[in-house]
């Protein structure tokens, strides 16, 4: 691509060819089109999916009475199962995430036809628990996952 200049004489009738190097313009666009498409994968791979199926309708609480939840703070966890509430406390400073995954394991012996799980916490709760709690729900069998808020509307 060429390109006149003026060449500032005075005269104005002479001019200057000079070439426009468009490969470092090129390389950039080319660089930028790699990284978006690479971020746009990891950004995919950094969801969680803990919603239900898009298009089908929520499920009403009053249809089933039996429900299992797990409310994660900070002093431990509170299973809920059914009208049940069983406290797990923490052991050793942290939360005690294999006497949380055996619970919901003997929890989905008696209910095998029970394939959900509520996972109840505040934000004030480090999201490693929240996925390590969800972690520990998937392993004791519990495949649909719901992560909801302790203090609905705030």
């Amino acid at each position: 691509m060429a390109v006149s200049i003026d060449g500032g004489r005075g005269s104005g009738k002479r001019s200057l060819s000079a070439e426009l190097n468009l490969v470092p313009y090129i390389d950039l666009l080319t660089c930028m089109v790699a990284f978006l498409l690479i971020t746009a994968v990891w950004t995919q791979l950094a969801t969680l999916r803990v919603g239900g199926e898009r298009g089908t309708a929520p499920v009403d609480a009053t249809d089933d009475p039996f429900r299992v939840a797990v409310v994660v703070h900070e002093d431990g966890f509170n299973l809920i199962v059914g009208n049940d509430q069983k406290p797990l406390p923490p052991k050793a400073g942290d939360l005690d995430y294999a006497t949380l995954a055996r619970e919901l394991a003997a929890v989905k012996r008696s209910h095998p036809d029970h394939d959900d799980v509520q996972v109840i916490a505040t934000d004030r709760i480090v999201f490693d628990k929240l996925v390590r709690t969800m972690d520990a729900s998937l392993s004791a069998g519990f495949a649909d996952l719901s992560l909801l808020d302790a203090v609905p509307g705030s």
